[in-house]
C-alpha cells in the first residue's frame, strides 16, 4: 500500500509562516505571510506531522505500536490470528494469513487516507520477496 501525498497530511500544531508565493502577492499588501495548517513538501515538520498523524490512526483503530520498531503495528484477533502493519515512510508492508482481515485493515486505511494498492508485494526496501505457496515458504 502506498499513500498518496503523504506528507501533506499531517495538521501543523505550531504557527509557521512563509513568504506569499510569486503569483499570489498583492501590490499593496506584499509585506504579509502565510499561516500554514497544514504540511508541505519540503517543509521540516512534514515527515513528522505525517507519522504522527499515521500513528494516532493506528492507536484509535486498535492496534499496538511495537515497542522495538515505531513503525511496526500489529493486531491480535479474537481467534487469535496476528496482522501486521510495516510502515517505511508513505509505504506499507501488510501481512497475515486471512486476507480478510488484510482487506479489512486497506478499507479501514482507504476511509481515512488517500490510498494505492500496489497489490501482492514483491520487492521491499531493496529486498526481493518470493513466496511459493504450495510449498509454504518466503524467500527474501
Amino acid at each position: 500500500m502506498d499513500v498518496k501525498m503523504a506528507f501533506l497530511r499531517g495538521y501543523l500544531k505550531d504557527d509557521i509562516c512563509m513568504s506569499q508565493s510569486q503569483g499570489f502577492i498583492e501590490a499593496s499588501k506584499g509585506n504579509l505571510v502565510c499561516r500554514l495548517k497544514n504540511s508541505l513538501y519540503r517543509l521540516q515538520q512534514s515527515q513528522r506531522q505525517w507519522y504522527k498523524r499515521f500513528d494516532t490512526y493506528m492507536l484509535q483503530i486498535g492496534y499496538r505500536r511495537c515497542e522495538s520498531d515505531c513503525c511496526v503495528y500489529s493486531h491480535v484477533f479474537k481467534d487469535r490470528t496476528i496482522i501486521l502493519l510495516l510502515l517505511y515512510v508513505d509505504d506499507m508492508l501488510i501481512a497475515c494469513q486471512d486476507m480478510s482481515k488484510v482487506q479489512e485493515l486497506k478499507s479501514l486505511l482507504e476511509k481515512e487516507f488517500d490510498m494505492k494498492d500496489l497489490g501482492p508485494v514483491q520487492k521491499i526496501l531493496g529486498m526481493e520477496i518470493r513466496k511459493d505457496r504450495n510449498l509454504v515458504k518466503l524467500w527474501l
